[in-house]
């Protein structure tokens, strides 16, 4: 999460969404001119200039006044200045959620060793099964992701974008044209805009394939009831081959 001072914004940070990157890219102007270093991890940071969370190791947030994931709520709470709550723009990054939980299921199941079971099913015999049904996804994985979703383990972090039953957003870049998302908010604040700027974290851990083969019809109806705000306020779509 961000608080820039200097030019009047709030960036709240949503899940599995590039926002590392984001918020990378519109640090610079939460601290004093020319004192920003790009770093993929950061402690807290506060001063007249502004606010950058915690980005970092998992800690207890207990132990911390400003962090990366915190919900809006605790923001404008923490900010104690309904003026500037009101005032200053507000932006946050939104995902396909099709997408968007497919990511997280392997950002998780990678990052977490009592959850990589499916792994080891890949490793071994992701060669073997190539030809299996649905793009090569063998079974054991698309069972691995219903019993994930069955078990809650999505977290659904409408709370970046809402207060209550509020919507507290004054703009909202889509993952899906991230460029020209920070363009837009670039132009709003009066910022120079340089796609060459957006830095580009956690790439790799989502394997190259069409995982969107994950999916059967009670899977998408999971995800649908999940995020069934962002499914009709943005648009989106399972995908493709399913929907015909």
């Amino acid at each position: 999460m961000l608080i820039s001072h200097r030019k009047k914004f709030i960036y709240t940070k949503t899940y599995k969404t590039a926002g590392t990157s984001v918020e990378a890219y519109f640090e610079p102007y939460c601290m004093p001119e020319g004192a920003w270093k790009e770093m993929h991890l950061r402690e807290m940071y506060e001063s007249d200039s502004g606010v950058i969370g915690y980005r970092g190791s998992p800690r207890d947030t207990a132990e911390l006044k400003w962090w990366n994931h915190m919900p809006a709520h605790l923001i404008k709470e923490r900010l104690a200045d309904d003026e500037k709550w009101h005032s200053y723009f507000k932006f946050c990054v939104v995902r396909n959620p099709f997408d968007k939980v497919i990511s997280a299921f392997h950002f998780q199941n990678k990052a977490l060793p009592n959850q990589s079971r499916w792994y080891y099913y890949r490793r071994r015999f992701l060669k073997r099964y190539h030809d299996v049904a649905h793009n090569g996804i063998p079974p054991i994985m698309k069972r691995e992701f219903k019993n994930w979703l069955i078990a809650g383990k999505m977290y659904i972090d409408r709370d970046k974008y809402f207060i209550q039953n509020d919507m507290c957003m004054d703009y909202f870049i889509r993952y899906e044209d991230l460029a020209g998302g920070v363009k837009a908010v670039c132009e709003q604040l009066e910022i120079p805009f340089d796609a060459k700027r957006i830095p580009t974290y956690k790439a790799g851990i989502r394997p190259k394939k069409d995982y969107s083969s994950l999916y059967d019809e009670e899977t998408v109806a999971m995800v649908s009831a999940m995020f069934s705000f962002e499914v009709e306020r943005f648009g989106y779509e399972p995908p493709a081959w399913l929907k015909g």
